[in-house]
């Protein structure tokens, strides 16, 4: 738990809902009913960017919140409908929704680890695209950022043969 969710319990067992939104406390209450999401990702048709990163704001939220409340199983169910809605809209977590991720988990989080490894073994050069990893890259989290170049190193292989030579950083004369 975050070290300012636990100084403002008024007591070891209380926890102050009034800070959250009322539909993520919702959806939490029917999770605890009915062990299932619900289902935001296909809640909007997600034809667009904006349509996509709304419904990992409003996952990132919850999962957050499954953070403050200490609800690892709540957690768990949340990361598998990000990872579920990242398939079905063939789409990542883009800034926004990694800022509410980042602002509300520890270092260490299983969330944060996704986001990197996404970046890791997802990300490419798509700077001719509207939108996409190249502008992610431009408005993400600088910690975020700093996690994903850190996995994608742990994960490249060693191979300095394949770097290119001096000719290729040389200006045209």
């Amino acid at each position: 738990m975050k070290p300012e969710w636990t100084d403002m319990q008024a007591g070891p067992n209380v926890i102050d809902l009034s800070v959250d939104p009322v539909d993520i406390v919702s959806d939490y209450i029917k999770w605890l009913y009915c062990d299932t999401i619900p289902n935001k990702q296909y809640e909007a048709v997600a034809n667009t960017y904006e349509e996509r990163e709304k419904v990992f704001v409003a996952l990132a939220k919850s999962y957050v919140f499954g953070e403050k409340i200490i609800d690892v199983r709540y957690k768990n169910a949340v990361l598998q409908a990000i990872f579920t809605a990242q398939r079905a809209l063939h789409w990542y977590m883009g800034p926004e929704s990694v800022k509410i991720v980042y602002e509300g988990t520890p270092p260490q989080s299983p969330l944060r680890r996704l986001i990197a490894e996404n970046v890791t073994y997802m990300a490419y050069d798509d700077s001719k695209e509207s939108v996409g990893w190249m502008q992610f890259f431009d408005t993400c989290p600088r910690e975020a950022l700093v996690d994903a170049l850190k996995t994608t190193v742990k994960v490249r292989p060693e191979d300095p043969e394949s770097r290119p030579d001096v000719g290729s950083y040389l200006e045209k004369e």
